[in-house]
């Protein structure tokens, strides 16, 4: 299955060089923000980022509105580091890192050391992704005040970061329930096998092995886990693969998010192609699929 840069600019939070060649209808419209916290809407054109809204607020929930101005669409994600280690530091591991884990004639194991370095240095909260001159909607818990860096991942490596300040907790410390999908510390997939095809989807990092990002790809009913299996080590486009799909950021352990979805009903595939912190290899190609229904 080919990998394209989309995907692969946020397999490390934005973290690897992973994701599919395919083109996605918009992911997620749905109804304004309603619920409490704080409210920004996000522009990521070809050469800015725009944040409309307060970039200083109280810890509890972050609402974002992400609007696409990139034909190709756009991705924002938001980090957390620890106290010496900046966003510039951040980028230069993951360059390091991607360059030789997916570059030819790369060093693995150095590699795998920028990787995890970086891991070990940052916290993903997530993120999502607009389809094409699209927007999107998507809610982050930052519940621990401190600095958080909020930043475009639409490419190979995250660039234009924006800082936001978090200040005491105001209003609920907790998401809005829904249906959740769980990422497992065994490089799998949990929770519920029907997922709404319109409103509200979770998904959770209970992984403590490594940061996980969610996709939710559409396929053709009946595709088996062999011909998943088959496709995803293949390096042609697979037959069942359809159009649409929708992608969280990296999500690190303890994290989660919510994500407005609008998509067809039918067979999705949920997959992770963040970079294994032992082997380098993307997860789903170590087994990190599995076949749901949105209806």
């Amino acid at each position: 299955m080919q990998l394209s840069t989309r995907t692969l600019g946020r397999a490390a939070v934005g973290l690897a060089m992973g994701g599919l060649v395919v083109t996605g209808v918009p992911a997620a419209i749905a109804a304004p923000h309603t619920a409490p916290g704080t409210t920004i809407t996000v522009a990521i054109t070809r050469h800015n980022v725009y944040v409309d809204g307060p970039t200083t607020f109280p810890a509890g929930r972050l609402n974002v509105t992400l609007d696409s101005g990139r034909k190709n669409g756009a991705t924002y994600a938001v980090v957390g580091f620890k106290t010496g280690y900046t966003f510039h530091d951040f980028r230069h591991d993951l360059g390091i890192a991607f360059q030789n884990l997916f570059a030819p004639n790369g060093n693995t194991k150095k590699g795998l050391k920028y990787l995890n370095k970086a891991i070990n240095h940052s916290s993903g909260y997530g993120g999502y992704h607009a389809d094409g001159l699209g927007e999107s909607k998507s809610t982050l818990l930052l519940t621990t005040p401190g600095q958080y860096t909020l930043f475009d991942n639409s490419g190979n490596l995250p660039k234009r970061p924006v800082t936001l300040t978090v200040t005491a907790p105001v209003g609920p410390q907790t998401l809005a329930k829904a249906p959740t999908v769980i990422a497992k510390t065994n490089r799998r997939f949990a929770g519920p096998k029907v997922l709404p095809r319109k409103g509200i989807i979770g998904f959770r990092n209970n992984s403590t092995e490594s940061p996980h990002f969610l996709i939710l790809q559409h396929i053709k009913e009946g595709t088996t886990k062999k011909q998943i299996r088959q496709g995803l080590q293949s390096n042609s486009q697979p037959s069942w693969l359809l159009p649409e799909s929708t992608e969280t950021d990296v999500v690190s352990h303890g994290n989660e998010i919510r994500i407005h979805v609008n998509l067809p009903k039918g067979e999705y595939v949920e997959m992770c192609f963040f970079p294994d912190p032992q082997t380098g290899m993307p997860h789903a190609l170590m087994g990190m699929f599995r076949i749901v229904h949105l209806k």
